[in-house]
């Protein structure tokens, strides 16, 4: 050995989660960053791609993010669907026990295909950033095969230069928004960076875009938004955009005269990986090394760099993507003077080597942590530059662990991200059927298992998914997971391509992919890097709740000690008073209820028990930006994703015919989106027409400030789009809402015409009496209204066009009755979501008559929430459906240890007389066995 190499002085302080700091101190359960306290979501779905006329089926899982301990923090969780233009079109609350939950998203035949983002976040997790929130792509194609006009069409990229590059493009925003009438205001966002670019109407019907891009630009993204706020996103690349590529060393530092290795990633424009291989040169030309990636674009090298040279990389001429052969890719500046971490594995220890360009005088520490929790502190005494440590590899949890080198000051001075795999402390699923062969429509018996740690058996929480193999496809076999979510994906920033891609294969292929993956996603991603702060502002949603705030009328000084009374009207009615505490908050939890949303009235009253009107804000809650990746909708449909939307379109029609079968009703002709209407509702809609414009008076509400002075204020300073406000002329002028244009605009409240001389009354109806606020553009039967509202106009004088406004009130009386009683205020309180029920059918009591029917179903069952006994046992049947061919079973897993674990079982389906049933058989990930996906 060396006399420069001396193994470590291993102080460990073999305590698990146990910190030595500075001063000698010792601390149990240390959480060194913020993210330990996080609560991890993970959504699992029947599918990828879908059409819209089908429904998303999805199971929560939520754990600590430390521990992967079940939370008991949140017991509600925000799921919402975002679609490519970036509006969230469905939101659903869901109940979280015991750390899971689930819903389901009923998809309409409004939506357009595209992209659309599912994410999932808690209340807590605000205290965090968007580095909890759950997020991922789900494929929507239309339910049947259809050609319609796209919104932007004509798009070119014309070459004036070498890599420089016009954009043209034709725009027709009334395609998604049939109002519009004024110039078009769009975002052109190149690179990254955005420009806002306003268009005139040309005179063939279309607004032209014609803009001259930088040289060298990738991408370009077009956003455009219509009069009503209406969007539709369009990404395109250059013809000649380059990868990018780069090199990354190990522990973030490339030391002269030192091995090292060095992670790279290639990345096409559209931010997917893309394989390249290539060759490394020095600054004369002397070739150093050869490389090549995977097929994600990951790879790594080991190189060693010469004292005062510089590399840089050319990636091969065979590459499929012909712009940048020529391109040459820098590598990082090799460093004269530093310290180099390293980290590798053999079978029975994690290696840590500590590399100087000098001889280390002072103590160095290696702190390593997983998840943001700490479970050793190594401090090294030794006059060499090179130190070895070793740390048994059964002392540490799988999943990423993250070494930081620390100085005797204790600040770091590298880091290293290392994927620990244990697979001995995931959960072992076993799955078995009591028949070797299935025929259509036969039942299934399916015999469940699950054992822990020491191949003991598990109670835990599961689900089970049954579906045609073919409604998923083979990018099942590399698709998020429970597994790959909480063990790899959710400790990252950014997206891991194929996740499951690195949980197959030997031990060897899988370790080498992972470590990779690791130096290139490298720990700046790591999201367990901000300190602990001294206390969290945002606190867990337990329940649905309604809180706020009391103060004066006129003094808007918060009001201790005054008593509400909260009235609610769900499926059970709701009763709760109490006072406002010392700083004139308040807070009630709401029982469960299952509508949404639950309408409620708080009463208020002083300290004598008299009813008294009071300034009550709710609070607001906090909101998540869309966080949609326009990147997403640059890739290409890919043949795989292809296909199964062709599969999914040709089981839709199948699926329509099971569900007219089964006594359903469609309406292919007329899709109704309009909820059920009241009377004073239908009214309007039968006298004046369909609204153009609609605004919920939540949302007025929720724009309602401190100093707004009735309904007409808010509408002026917030919805500018949707109205006009106006004052009127002369002396004692009042506001009025008028539609833009010549053409007169008239209101109606609860459906009643207010007359000419109340309308200064309606500029002041306070903002919580407002159920809604509609705009009906060249309205029906305008004359008439006229009339009513100015009996005393001549007859010449009465316009045939004119617009309407009609307010809905919460008292619903018309204009003369909205004024509440003292005390009184009326709110639409969010709480969760209605349960949806999965059908399937049981053939064994099914009359001869329905047994006749068609049954076409592609997700053939579905049990989000199944628990197991003490032996770790449950037993699951359903029935097969009319499908023939492969059937895969999947089950998630996790327990209250913190274990999660995935299975995949599959069988076939086959008419009785053809022979080519076959024994079902497992297809799992288990140590270092491959899935199967024939």
């Amino acid at each position: 050995m060396s006399p420069l190499l001396s193994t470590a002085l291993l102080l460990f302080s073999l305590l698990a989660a146990c910190y030595e700091n500075a001063c000698g101190q010792v601390q149990s359960n240390a959480y060194l960053t913020k993210g330990a306290y996080a609560e991890k979501i993970y959504l699992q779905l029947d599918a990828d791609v879908y059409t819209n006329d089908q429904t998303i089926w999805f199971k929560a899982v939520v754990l600590e993010s430390a521990g992967h301990y079940p939370s008991q923090l949140s017991g509600v969780l925000h799921v919402e669907l975002v679609a490519p233009n970036e509006e969230i079109i469905a939101s659903k609350r869901i109940k979280l026990s015991q750390g899971s939950g689930h819903g389901a998203f009923e998809l309409k035949k409004t939506y357009p295909a595209g992209k659309y983002l599912l994410r999932a976040y808690t209340e807590w997790n605000h205290n965090f950033g968007r580095d909890f929130v759950f997020s991922r792509y789900v494929e929507l194609f239309p339910a049947t095969i259809e050609t319609k006009m796209a919104p932007i069409i004509d798009t070119k990229m014309l070459e004036h230069m070498p890599n420089t590059y016009r954009l043209q493009a034709k725009l027709f925003p009334r395609l998604i928004d049939p109002t519009h009438r004024k110039q078009l205001h769009i975002y052109l966002i190149v690179d990254g960076k955005k420009d806002s670019i306003r268009l005139k109407e040309s005179n063939q019907g279309y607004y032209l875009l014609d803009e001259q891009l930088p040289p060298n630009a990738a991408t370009a993204i077009i956003q455009m938004h219509t009069d009503n706020g209406i969007r539709y996103t369009r990404s395109l690349t250059t013809p000649t955009a380059p990868i990018d590529l780069q090199f990354f060393p190990e522990g973030g530092e490339w030391l002269e005269n030192i091995p090292t290795k060095l992670g790279f990633k290639a990345v096409a424009p559209t931010g997917k990986g893309i394989a390249v291989s290539g060759t490394i040169f020095n600054n004369i030309g002397d070739t150093i090394s050869r490389f090549q990636s995977n097929h994600l674009g990951i790879g790594s090298v080991y190189l060693m760099a010469n004292e005062g040279s510089t590399y840089h990389a050319v990636v091969d001429s065979s590459n499929e993507n012909s712009a940048i052969h020529a391109a040459r890719y820098p590598l990082p500046q090799p460093s004269k003077k530093g310290k180099r971490l390293a980290i590798w594995q053999d079978e029975e220890h994690i290696k840590v080597n500590i590399q100087s360009t000098e001889t280390i005088q002072d103590s160095l520490f290696v702190q390593v942590s997983c998840r943001g929790n700490l479970y050793y502190l190594i401090k090294t005494g030794t006059k060499s530059n090179q130190i070895l440590a070793s740390i048994p590899k059964n002392s540490l949890p799988e999943g990423i662990i993250l070494f930081t080198l620390l100085g005797r000051d204790m600040r770091p001075i590298a880091e290293r991200i290392y994927f620990h795999e244990r697979p001995e402390n995931r959960l072992a699923i076993r799955a078995s059927t009591t028949n070797d062969s299935y025929e259509k429509r036969s039942k299934t018996d399916l015999q469940i298992q699950i054992l822990g740690r020491d191949s003991l058996p598990s109670e835990a929480k599961l689900s089970v998914m049954v579906v045609s193999s073919d409604h998923i496809g083979k990018k099942a076999s590399t698709r998020q997971n429970i597994l790959t979510h909480f063990l790899l994906q959710s400790d990252l920033r950014g997206e891991v391509e194929e996740p499951y891609h690195y949980f197959q294969g030997d031990s060897a292929t899988r370790a080498a992919a992972l470590d990779a993956l690791m130096l290139t996603q490298g720990w700046r991603k790591y999201k367990y890097n901000e300190p602990v702060p001294d206390s969290f502002l945002i606190q867990p949603e337990f329940t649905p709740y309604i809180a706020g705030d009391v103060s004066g009328l006129l003094s808007k000084k918060k009001q201790a000690g005054i008593q509400l009374s909260l009235i609610g009207f769900g499926a059970s009615n709701v009763f709760q008073v109490q006072s406002s505490d010392s700083l004139g908050s308040f807070y009630f939890q709401l029982p469960d209820q299952y509508s949404d949303t639950l309408n409620v009235l708080l009463q208020t009253s002083n300290k004598a028990g008299k009813n008294r009107d009071y300034t009550i804000q709710l609070e607001k809650r906090h909101q998540v930006d869309a966080g949609y990746n326009a990147l997403h909708s640059l890739e290409p449909v890919d043949s795989i994703t292809s296909l199964l939307g062709l599969r999914r379109q040709e089981r839709s029609k199948r699926e329509a015919a099971y569900r007219i079968a089964a006594g359903g009703i469609l309406l292919d002709e007329v899709v109704v989106e309009r909820k059920q209407l009241n009377e004073q509702e239908q009214k309007v809609l039968d006298t004046y027409g369909a609204a153009d414009v609609v605004i919920s008076g939540k949302a007025i509400q929720e724009k309602e400030q401190k100093w707004s002075y009735g309904l007409y204020s808010v509408l002026l300073f917030n919805f500018p789009r949707d109205i006009s406000i106006d004052r009127t002329e002369g002396p004692g002028g009042y506001l009025v809402a008028k539609v833009p244009g010549r053409d007169p605009t008239l209101v109606v409240v609860d459906g009643i015409p207010v007359p000419g001389h109340s309308y200064d009354i309606i500029p002041n109806f306070p903002p919580s009496e407002v159920k809604r606020f509609e705009v009906i553009r060249f309205a029906k039967n305008f004359a008439n209204l006229y009339m009513q509202t100015y009996p005393e106009a001549s007859p010449m004088n009465i316009p045939i066009v004119g617009h309407v406004v009609a307010i809905y009130t919460h008292a619903g009386q018309g204009v003369y009755n909205v004024r509440r009683s003292p005390g009184i205020m009326q709110a639409a309180v969010p709480v969760y979501s209605p349960v949806v029920e999965f059908y399937a059918p049981r053939y064994a009591s099914m009359s001869a008559e329905d047994a006749a029917k068609p049954d076409w179903r592609t997700l053939l069952h579905w049990l989000p929430d199944v628990l197991t006994d003490k032996e770790g046992k449950t037993f699951v049947d359903y029935y097969n459906g009319d499908n023939l061919g492969e059937t895969t079973v999947i089950i998630e897993a996790f327990n209250e240890a913190g274990d999660v674990g995935y299975y995949e079982y599959r069988y076939n389906v086959a008419n009785k007389d053809d022979g080519s049933s076959i024994r079902s058989s497992p297809a799992a990930v288990l140590a270092d066995e491959q899935t199967a996906d024939e």
